[in-house]
């Protein structure tokens, strides 16, 4: 039996130095710089198709109570307050969601453009701050289970977007790597995730406290069962869609 190598890894960093966890969330899950030409190279398949992915986001964001009410309880700062909306009522064409859908773009087209260095961490580190109150703004504290449905939501409009390129018959389109890019978005959006829930994660258990837990009281750490979730995503769209 080959001896397997174990990977000394210091957890004390994994929060707070982001190339250090970008570089370990890389290693575990397997992203390479293949990966990353790949998204890149998905760039002018889905550069055309962003402002409808961003418009299906805030279709999504607003059929649901729960993450309607986010955008709801900002109108003052950047609505006319002389308007009177219920949550009901509050609808798209408000000012501030033009606001927000135009930095969504700008994030999903630097996805698949600009090279994943220092800004790109701090870049993936602020969605997750910017939606808690780590920001300073207590109003904004939107739920974890909505940020993870919303990336779910958008690795699946994204990964369909990119099958029917590749069914569409369009010069290069049958050439385009398709099973190798479904796994590279993949894999990057499960870092994503990972950036966006550490700022949701209680501190880091320390050896000494561990020792006071019963078992009953640990649960998977959400590193671990992002990498083993969105590796089940991407074996299913390519046995389920590959040609």
């Amino acid at each position: 039996m080959a001896t397997i190598t174990v990977h000394k890894i210091d957890e004390s960093r994994l929060d707070a130095d982001l190339a250090y966890r970008f570089k370990y969330l890389c290693d575990f899950i397997g992203i390479s710089e293949d990966d990353i030409k790949l998204i890149h190279g998905s760039a002018s398949v889905l550069g055309p198709k962003v402002e409808g992915l961003v418009d299906a986001v805030y279709d999504k964001l607003f059929s649901f109570s729960c993450t309607k009410k986010v955008f709801f309880r900002e109108r003052e700062k950047y609505d006319d307050p002389s308007q009177t909306v219920t949550l009901d009522t509050y609808d798209l064409n408000k000012p501030q969601i033009g606001m927000r859908k135009s930095s969504l773009k700008r994030f999903i087209v630097r996805l698949v453009t600009k090279p994943y260095d220092g800004a790109m961490l701090d870049e993936l580190d602020r969605m997750g701050r910017i939606h808690t109150p780590h920001s300073g703004r207590t109003s904004i504290n939107v739920e974890l289970i909505h940020m993870q449905a919303l990336l779910a939501f958008l690795q699946d409009a994204v990964l369909a977007e990119l099958y029917t390129y590749h069914r569409s018959g369009e010069e290069g389109s049958k050439e385009f790597d398709i099973s190798g890019t479904v796994r590279a978005f993949c894999k990057v959006l499960a870092v994503l995730g990972q950036f966006i829930s550490k700022w949701y994660e209680k501190p880091r258990i320390t050896k000494s406290s561990q020792r006071s837990l019963s078992p009953s009281s640990l649960s998977v750490p959400s590193l671990l069962l992002g990498a083993v979730v969105v590796g089940a995503v991407a074996m299913a769209y390519i046995v389920f869609n590959d040609e």
